[in-house]
């Protein structure tokens, strides 16, 4: 505001200033005017009282009145008897050329012949004359001239002091019109911008005092109606957001469930197969336990039985623990991961799976970098779902005794941010997908299975997984050819290991 008040001031004192001076300037042609038909009937007056007071015997010489005057208005000139005076060079010229005439005028007219009693304002810049000439006098025409700027020497001593009372009263005219105007305006709109600078949202006591007429009053209203419709909205809004905390709270407890339903439906589908998988050494392991229950086998036979037995359970332990890592449903931590190493844990798991029995599960881990922050546990869960999705596609081709799932890495080239890129792939020979449902795969609860076979969040599962890791998923396939299941992951740079994210 102090920039404002500043440039208010300036622009007041400029405003007055100019006003008075405009105003000087229109009425100085005035002025000078009523001052030059004075001056002319003071000229006129003396030629007249010089004239008949001199005798003739005296004519041939100008009266001492005459000679006075060119000493007093050393510019001026007389014309007496046909005569100029001063007679030296220095003459002002205009009178001889101006006086002519004026001369022939009143010899012809016989009447006062005047000039310059009325003048504009550049006439008072330029340098010009009063001329005044008197016919039918003892000594015929006479005349005398004067300078307008000696003509006008009172007005200009007037006016230093008009210019002294401008100044004057451009400083308090300015000053009242300042004050003035800062109290109908700039002390409201400083109480306005005060109260919408401390506003906390209860309301603004101070802004509504302003209850004027004026412009001022319609703008304190308006603003007071806006800041109403501000905390209505805020109101508004906060309940929106609650609202929307209550839905995303309860959209990530929905997504996690998903997560929770798709992982518990594959791990039935090998527990299925792993309830059959156990009978074995189960039925083995009891039969040995039989055989210690009879008393007829020797000390070396017991030991022998024993032994088998334990790698039996052992071996059972080991199908049941390996069910148990993919059933467990902690959270897992994204750090910086080999990838790799996971992988060939999975396949190594995987491959003794029963659902898998008959189809070949392979690797193919050629990527020279594979280090990438991930969470392991929702990887497992990623390859575990594309990898039981290759088994059910190539079942529905009738093609398991010939089945094959590659899980391989590839390492492509730098991105447009400059970082490299981890491919994880895992083709299968089975049925493929049509290119018509190919943009549908990702949607939840889309399937290709029969009724009862699946969930359909499998893909959108793991898509979202994914993408929580900072990585993204994508399918190719050809209908009856098979489908390729591609992950991409940039690669960890330096002591990268930031989590991208987690579900």
């Amino acid at each position: 505001m102090k920039r404002i008040k500043l440039a208010m001031a300036c622009s007041l004192l400029l405003l007055v200033g100019v006003s008075m001076g405009v105003t000087n300037f229109v009425i100085l042609p005035f002025w000078a005017s009523d001052v030059l038909v004075r001056e002319s009937r003071s000229l006129q007056r003396f030629l007249a009282a010089v004239s008949f007071s001199t005798s003739e015997d005296d004519s041939q010489l100008p009266p001492p009145a005459v000679q006075s005057f060119l000493n007093d208005n050393p510019e001026g000139c007389i014309y007496w008897q046909g005569t100029f005076y001063p007679h030296h060079s220095s003459n002002p010229a205009p009178c001889r050329q101006e006086l002519p005439p004026l001369l022939l005028a009143a010899e012809q007219t016989k009447t006062v012949q005047t000039s310059r009693t009325a003048i504009t304002l550049l006439d008072l810049i330029e340098t010009e004359y009063l001329y005044v000439v008197l016919p039918d006098t003892p000594f015929g025409v006479v005349a005398a001239g004067l300078p307008l700027t000696q003509a006008l020497r009172s007005l200009w001593a007037k006016e230093q002091v008009i210019a002294v009372y401008l100044v004057f009263n451009v400083l308090i005219l300015s000053a009242l019109a300042f004050f003035r105007f800062m109290r109908a305006y700039v002390l409201p709109i400083d109480r306005m911008v005060e109260s919408v600078e401390n506003y906390q949202g209860d309301g603004l006591q101070a802004l509504l005092a302003e209850k004027s007429g004026n412009e001022l009053g319609q703008l304190s209203r308006s603003i007071e109606a806006m800041v109403q419709r501000i905390e209505a909205d805020k109101e508004k809004l906060t309940r929106a957001v609650g609202e929307l905390a209550a839905n995303n709270t309860l959209l990530q407890n929905n997504q996690r469930e998903m997560i929770r339903t798709e992982k518990l439906a594959s791990v039935g589908r090998l527990a299925a197969g792993l309830a059959h998988e156990i009978g074995n050494p189960l039925s083995v392991a009891q039969g040995y336990v039989q055989l210690l229950g009879m008393d007829q086998c020797s000390e070396q036979e017991r030991d022998e039985y024993i032994g088998k037995t334990l790698q039996e359970l052992k071996r059972m332990d080991t199908l049941i623990r390996r069910l148990l890592d993919y059933a467990r449903s902690g959270q897992g931590m994204a750090a910086r991961y080999d990838v790799h190493a996971v992988l060939a844990g999975i396949v190594e798991d995987l491959a003794g799976q029963p659902v898998l029995k008959g189809i070949r599960l392979e690797s193919d881990l050629h990527a020279q970098c594979c280090d990438v922050v991930v969470d392991t546990e929702q990887l497992r869960q990623v390859i575990l779902n594309c990898v039981l999705n290759a088994v059910d596609a190539i079942d529905a081709a009738g093609r398991r005794s010939i089945g094959r799932i590659t899980v391989a890495t590839t390492q492509w080239l730098a991105t447009d941010d400059g970082r490299a890129l981890l491919h994880i792939t895992i083709a299968d020979n089975g049925t493929g997908i049509p290119d018509s449902l190919l943009q549908a795969v990702f949607d939840p609860f889309f399937t290709t299975k029969e009724p009862g076979a699946g969930t359909g969040l499998g893909l959108s599962v793991s898509l979202a997984l994914v993408e929580s890791m900072g990585g993204r998923m994508e399918v190719q396939s050809r209908d009856g050819e098979g489908t390729t299941m591609q992950i991409t992951f940039p690669l960890a740079v330096g002591e990268d290991a930031t989590p991208a994210g987690n579900i």
